[in-house]
């Protein structure tokens, strides 16, 4: 049986341990960007929220959100939303769970007690990024109500969908019809001119000859955020 619960600075090790793990499992270990301990601290301790499931006596999947408020590592900074809203904005940050546990739906039952506590927040605005290189994430953040709008440079330079999600407000409905689009996750320049062009993922195909591409329609984010070229590389720890 499984148990959500959330974590307390207390904590600290059991995640550091977890993420290590989890790293460890990859094929490319590079689409798994490792917090720092001062981040997860810093999250444990009333920066953010963090939650872990266990099975049995066994911690076996965890999620951060992180609350940046005045510090530095800010995804906003990377749009034009003005800096008034900052306090305003979380991190959908790193949610791992053990391999063997996978396929048991312990994501979205971390990000479904995730967002119900936000919604109790001042938090408004969510920021997340996914490597192109990692489709499970890119699908999972596309499912949990987040878009890909920007390609980004982040942690020591890999590159990164940057993904939107207002909250507790939904987005605005979509009109129908429309012009749609599918472009490879593996085209970089193909979706760095379809960002830039207004067009925003809205989800994912698989293929078996071309492997995964976004599908893409063209709707304004609300707030007005609006990014055009490649970040510059951020520092500080999140997944992704």
């Amino acid at each position: 049986m499984f148990r959500l619960r959330p974590l307390a600075p207390a904590d600290l090790g059991l995640i550091l341990d977890l993420q290590e793990r989890v790293r460890s499992s990859l094929d490319d270990p590079g689409i798994f960007q490792l917090s720092t301990p001062e981040f997860v601290s810093y999250c444990l301790g009333g920066g953010g929220k963090c939650y872990a499931v266990t099975h049995g006596a066994e911690t076996v999947a965890y999620r951060i959100v992180y609350f940046p408020r005045g510090r530095d590592f800010n995804l906003a900074k990377d749009t034009p939303l003005p800096s008034a809203e900052y306090p305003y904005v979380g991190h959908w940050d790193t949610v791992a769970v053990l391999p063997e546990w996978r396929g048991h739906g312990l994501a979205r039952l971390m990000n479904a007690r995730a967002l119900a506590d936000l919604s109790e927040t001042e938090i408004r605005h969510l920021f997340a990024t996914s490597s192109p290189n990692n489709p499970h994430g890119v699908r999972s953040l596309l499912e949990t109500g987040f878009r890909p709008f920007r390609l980004v440079r982040k942690f020591g330079g890999r590159l990164r969908f940057l993904f939107y999600r207002p909250t507790p407000a939904d987005w605005p409905a979509m009109p129908d019809g429309g012009d749609e689009r599918h472009i490879g996750l593996d085209a970089v320049s193909e979706l760095e001119r379809a960002f830039d062009a207004g067009w925003t993922g809205t989800g994912i195909e698989h293929h078996e000859r071309d492997g995964a591409s976004l599908r893409m329609r063209r709707c304004p984010l609300p707030y007005g955020i609006r990014c055009e070229s490649i970040a510059t590389p951020g520092t500080e720890g999140g997944p992704r």
